[in-house]
């Protein structure tokens, strides 16, 4: 798939803009330009390094030594594991987080590295879910990263304290937090941290810095790498029409401008209707996720806005990549990944945003513009994130390790490569 290869060429030897030519011009005018700075020696980053090259770098293996510091880390090949020790003062109450840091031995504090803080979609338990294939990441680019489940999520013994507020004002001082206190580990470059969220990890995550932005601890984020998290309350309550569950038709509150509906965007596009073996798409359903669990139907306006990433993005002023696979995890189209491409165009302190490996810092391709070209991620390691409950039996599952150890390891490099990746505001 040529795109993955001179997308992070292109500010070196930079083709015309899309916008003067058709797609397939553009995708030659852009080959063109990799080719040229191949032969002059290349620059930027390959955003899809090998699979092999990340396990093997992370040195990971059964036989390695265990062994402690003082702070009660457990070394496992080349990374620590550290406890996350982090509560969050909210109200005048305090909650415990569960979680890990994950801390490469190569990183110390006269060779101080990036990183990277992991939130995880609202069913994943990402801690200790991820924490296996986060530390292969985290050994092969030498970046410390923290996994951590938000107040009121995680299962057993790894539950955070607190009441999961669904992206709420609890969950945002608890991203705001984490990244303060794990920021003053003296190995870690503060010039070089940013977040990498997973489905409604973004809720709360937007939500953190655009409320935090100006603090000390939030104004130098360097980036934020969005996995298909939902932008609205119309793509967080999305589900397939199910008449044994009740989730027939669309609830109260789901309007045009709730859902961010277009001429291009219509809802048959966004949301279709039934088709072949396909249910059709439901919003703002009373009997959908998460409107069971609060009882905050779409039309609960005030509730929604405090939650909506749509917003937050306008206010972005850190580097931005969003991930789409071909199969959504949840929902039937892309819309959403065009609307958070549309978010990070209208913000005016944003200084990168990329969809895939689209041009960076233009707006979205459509559909016809993607016929025939690798618009959307697939490869060896699959081609979306479970349930993708309409991927229509081609769901090709990526796994918690094939995403974090093949899938996101270079668009990682990528925001942190400033100058091979140069702001385009």
């Amino acid at each position: 798939m040529l795109l993955r290869r001179f997308a992070p060429l292109a500010p070196c030897l930079a083709p015309p803009s899309r916008r003067s030519l058709s797609p397939a011009r553009w995708f030659r005018a852009a080959v063109a330009a990799a080719a040229l700075a191949a032969l002059a020696g290349g620059c930027g980053s390959d955003p899809q390094p090998s699979a092999a090259g990340a396990a093997a770098d992370a040195g990971v293996t059964a036989g390695d030594s265990a062994g402690s510091d003082s702070g009660g880390s457990v070394a496992v090949g080349k990374v620590q594991a550290l406890d996350l020790g982090v509560a969050v003062q909210h109200l005048g109450k305090q909650y415990s987080m569960q979680g890990a840091i994950l801390k490469p031995e190569a990183c110390t504090d006269k060779a101080t590295c990036p990183l990277v803080v992991v939130v995880g979609d609202y069913d994943s338990n990402a801690y200790p879910e991820y924490q296996p294939a986060l530390t292969k990441m985290a050994g092969a680019l030498k970046v410390g990263v923290v996994v951590f489940n938000l107040p009121g999520q995680g299962a057993g013994s790894h539950k955070s304290d607190g009441e999961d507020d669904y992206g709420g004002d609890l969950q945002a001082a608890a991203v705001k937090e984490v990244l303060l206190l794990k920021s003053k580990m003296t190995w870690v470059d503060t010039a070089r941290r940013g977040f990498l969220t997973v489905g409604t990890g973004l809720v709360p995550t937007a939500k953190a810095l655009a409320t935090f932005g100006s603090t000390e601890s939030m104004k130098t984020v360097l980036f934020l790498i969005d996995v298909e998290g939902p932008l609205d309350r119309c793509s967080t309550t999305q589900a397939p029409a199910n008449t044994a569950e009740g989730i027939v038709s669309d609830g109260p509150g789901a309007t045009d401008s709730s859902c961010h509906f277009s001429k291009a965007g219509s809802h048959a596009v966004t949301y279709p209707p039934a088709k072949g073996n396909l249910p059709a798409s439901v919003v703002c359903s009373p009997a959908a996720w998460p409107i069971t669990k609060t009882g905050k139907g779409c039309d609960d306006n005030a509730w929604w806005v405090s939650r909506e990433p749509y917003t937050y993005l306008q206010k972005a002023f850190y580097r931005y990549q969003r991930i789409q696979f071909e199969h959504d995890h949840r929902l039937p189209s892309k819309w959403a990944s065009r609307l958070a491409i549309q978010a990070l165009a209208s913000a005016p302190a944003s200084t990168y945003f990329q969809l895939n490996n689209m041009q960076a810092c233009t707006d979205a391709w459509t559909d016809e513009e993607c016929v025939g070209q690798p618009c959307w991620l697939s490869g060896p390691y699959g081609n979306g994130l479970g349930p993708a409950p309409y991927a229509d039996g081609k769901l090709v599952k990526v796994t918690p390790d094939a995403l974090f150890t093949q899938a996101l390891p270079g668009y990682v490099q990528r925001m942190l490569d400033v100058k091979g990746n140069p702001a385009c505001k």
